[in-house]
Order: C-alpha cells, then structure tokens, then sequence
C-alpha cells in the first residue's frame, strides 16, 4: 500500500500485512490460510477436506454432499472486525486529536462493511447462482455465515475530522473474508472459504474518502462473490 498525505500528521509507512492465528469456533482447529502445514487433501477436526490451500486462500469441503439439492439460501448478519492494533496504528502519527480515529468511527465502519458485504452477497444470488432467497428454511437451503476479519483500511474518512485533511492512496486496503455455508436446518457445515484480498494498485494516486473507499470496498466484495457463485456452480456441477 503507498499514497501520500498533506497532513504531515498522517503521513506514515503501512506496516505490511501480517496473516494471523486464530481459533476456528466451530471447527475446533488452529487455522491460519497459507500455513505451510495445511496442505490440500488435510482433514480438519470437523469432516472437512481441504481442497485448496495457498497463500490467499483456503478451501475446505465436506464429501459426499449432493449440492444439487440445494436451491434455496439465507445469509446470516455479517460480523467485522478491524486487523490488531488498526486503530492504535492510525492514530500513532496523527497529532491532532480532531483528526484521530475514535471508536465511533470503528463502529460505523464495521456496520458500513457488514451492510456493503449483505447486500453485494444477496445482490450477487439474486442474478446467478440458480438459488432463492427465503424467510422459512427447510432442507434445500444453504445458510451462508460470512465474516470479515482483518479489516485494514489505509485511509479511513473519518467522521469527526475537522479541517482541511486529504490522503492520497494507491490502494484502499485489504480485508480476509471468513465463510462458512451450513445446512440451514441441520447447521452442518458444509464448506469453509477464507480469502485475502487487497484494492488492487492501479499506479496511480487517489483521494482517500468516505465514497473511494465504499467503492473500492464493494469491488473487493462483488469479487467474492463472484468467485463464491463460480465454486457453488462448480461442485453442482460434479453433482
């Protein structure tokens, strides 16, 4: 990540992303995508098999699901949560205390992310896909639990700053999405997905704002789902 600022205040180096440990809830394993020790063909302690397994991402599936079944969906509300230390580190180099990051500003962008991530999700099912959104689960619908972890924004708008206050980025940021698809009825898991992405460099400097970075935000997201309509098309495929 690289961009520019013209506050002094807010000019600082990234420190680069690092992937973090952590404690699946559900599936009772350490995991952590891109470890060298999970390789493709693992099992994890809750019937997954990994089926793909590299730097970016992780895919586990579980045998011996007919997906073709499935023809219905529900997606769960999205849960967010900043990368360590986010905030700490976005307001070490601002000096002025109007143009720091406050937990109000944590808050509305958590719940910014989680309705941009609901929305592209649901827009993306409702064209491709072949499946139906409904209220009333029964056997043919997939619940979809999606998680964003490791926020890290690069230059966030923020609500409270007062003044003339401008930076200029090449990319927005990154974020890990966390999925999981379940049964609806039964809660089985079914598939994990964890993919790492970050605003792609486009070699030139933008104006960080509160629009930029919704928009570059909801590419990351429509890419997502894209590729998540493209896996389910896939395993039904083989159905």
């Amino acid at each position: 990540m690289k961009y520019l600022s013209k506050n002094h205040d807010s000019l600082f180096l990234h420190i680069r992303y690092l992937t973090l440990m952590f404690l699946l809830l559900t599936g009772g394993i350490a995991f952590a995508a891109g470890e060298e020790d999970v390789r493709k063909g693992d099992m994890t302690t809750d019937g997954l098999t990994v089926v793909e397994s590299n730097r970016f991402t992780e895919k586990q599936i579980k045998n011996g699901v007919n997906w073709s079944e499935y023809t219905r969906y529900q997606i769960a509300p999205v849960e967010v949560s900043f990368r360590k230390n986010w905030k700490q580190d976005q307001n070490r180099d601002r000096m002025i205390s109007s143009n720091k990051v406050t937990d109000e500003d944590v808050a509305r962008i958590r719940e910014s992310m989680a309705e941009i991530v609901y929305e592209e999700l649901n827009a993306t099912f409702q064209t491709k896909g072949g499946l139906v959104k409904v209220d009333e689960a029964d056997s043919n619908t997939l619940l979809f639990k999606p998680r964003v972890i490791d926020l890290d924004i690069y230059a966030p708008d923020l609500q409270s700053s007062t003044g003339i206050h401008r930076t200029y980025v090449r990319q927005a940021g990154k974020a890990t999405l966390f999925l999981e698809v379940q049964d609806a009825v039964s809660g089985e898991i079914l598939g994990r997905w964890v993919d790492t992405r970050e605003d792609p460099d486009n070699g030139y400097y933008e104006w960080a704002n509160r629009i930029t970075n919704i928009a570059r935000a909801k590419l990351i997201v429509r890419s997502w789902a894209k590729r998540l309509v493209e896996g389910l098309d896939a395993l039904k495929a083989v159905n």
